[in-house]
């Protein structure tokens, strides 16, 4: 199954980005990180759900430098606490996201939702409003479905950053999605990690 699996520039972006998403929620949870403009290309792919082109829907690669740095880190067998935390986020990402996708009616509900933003043109102009919103879809619809994601940090910014990083969690699961109509699979980062980690060499940044 994995030979016909094709390890390619929209397979390794979709990938980062949820990385990327771990990422932050791990800075959001542990300090006063402050890169609010940053995230916005993420917050606003929530809502792009016309087009399965990588490219056009994470539009500014550069925005995920870091996602593939950490990317790099894990093919490589780098091993800290931080990338501990970040792993265990991207892989409950990506277990939510098989679980979702086994739930019509929930998706169907999560799709309404992202329908009422379309709706909605002050929405659609207000960073701080579509994170807000996506926090709120997150609590709502994603929250309840166990094992719930456990987040790692101080209490401090846990609670201050608490809708931002639902937003976050929401952004990976959507990607996730991506990913996964890509042909991802968690197993691809044990037994196809030689063939990511040199396609991450070779790309966009």
């Amino acid at each position: 199954m994995f030979n016909k699996i094709i390890i390619n520039d929209d397979y390794i972006i979709s990938l980062c980005v949820i990385l990327q998403c771990s990422y932050l929620i791990d800075k959001f949870s542990i300090s006063n990180f402050e890169t609010i403009s940053d995230i916005e290309m993420l917050v606003k792919s929530v809502f792009i759900t016309e087009s399965m082109n990588t490219k056009k829907i994470y539009y500014d690669q550069t925005k995920l430098i870091d996602g593939l740095t950490v990317l790099k880190e894990i093919l490589n067998g780098k091993n800290d606490m931080s990338l501990i935390n970040i792993q265990k986020y991207t892989l409950s990402s990506i277990i939510l996201q098989k679980k979702i996708n086994k739930m019509n009616n929930l998706k169907n509900n999560i799709r309404k939702k992202i329908d009422n933003y379309h709706n909605n043109s002050i929405m659609s102009k207000n960073l701080s409003y579509q994170i807000e919103y996506s926090g709120q879809i997150y609590k709502e619809y994603v929250s309840p479905i166990k094992p719930r994601i456990i987040i790692s940090g101080s209490r401090e910014y846990l609670n201050k950053n608490s809708t931002l990083i639902r937003a976050l969690l929401l952004c990976s699961i959507r990607a996730a999605f991506l990913w996964n109509e890509l042909g991802g699979s968690k197993w691809h980062l044990m037994f196809k990690r030689n063939e990511i980690l040199n396609k991450c060499e070779r790309l966009f940044i």
